[in-house]
């Protein structure tokens, strides 16, 4: 929840390792928990985001099809998809996607050995698609305003706030460089 004070704005609920019980009843909780403040997206399974009452769903660039999450959750949900390329980003928005996760930008610890598209895939992309490219991967407090810079909507982070000693100072410090300094931008 801390995060989310600090300016996070879009929660991903990503637990593949739980069982399809368990990854419900935790999607459930942070819906309880922050869908007042935050859209939540379930990774990868449209059943889990519709009992859960999330948002929507965010579907992995080899996974469930966009119109199927559709036909699940309704016109109404928010449906996102990673890509890695942008050949994959205009896909994605011919099949209906709201949003895109682009990536990988920078090198990262969650992804070590995957390839990086860099500052140059998110320019791409994001002049090729008229959806919002989100870019992830190794984005961090140093390089967060390159991203924005290139076209990026906005960024997915993983270790620039979790586990943080001050995950709300860390969120808020992202949205403001991101925003320019804007506290009221989302």
């Amino acid at each position: 929840m801390a995060s989310v004070r600090g300016g996070v704005n879009l929660v991903q609920v990503r637990a593949k390792s739980l069982n399809v019980k368990r990854q419900r009843a935790l999607a459930t909780k942070i819906v309880e928990l922050v869908g007042i403040h935050a859209r939540i997206v379930v990774n990868g399974d449209p059943e889990i985001a519709k009992a859960s009452g999330a948002t929507g769903v965010h579907l992995p660039e080899n996974g469930t099809s966009i119109s199927n999450a559709r036909a699940i959750l309704g016109h109404s949900a928010l449906i996102g998809k990673s890509v890695h390329s942008t050949v994959a980003a205009i896909e994605a928005e011919q099949d209906g996607a709201d949003y895109i996760y682009f990536g990988t930008v920078f090198k990262t610890t969650s992804h070590p050995c995957g390839h990086t598209n860099g500052l140059p895939g998110i320019i791409k992309s994001s002049n090729a698609v008229s959806i919002p490219v989100i870019g992830i991967g190794g984005i961090n407090r140093q390089n967060i305003k390159s991203v924005m810079d290139a076209g990026a909507s906005g960024v997915a982070v993983i270790s620039a706030i979790i586990g943080k000693r001050d995950p709300y100072r860390s969120a808020r410090t992202l949205k403001q460089i991101m925003t320019g300094g804007r506290s009221g931008a989302t």
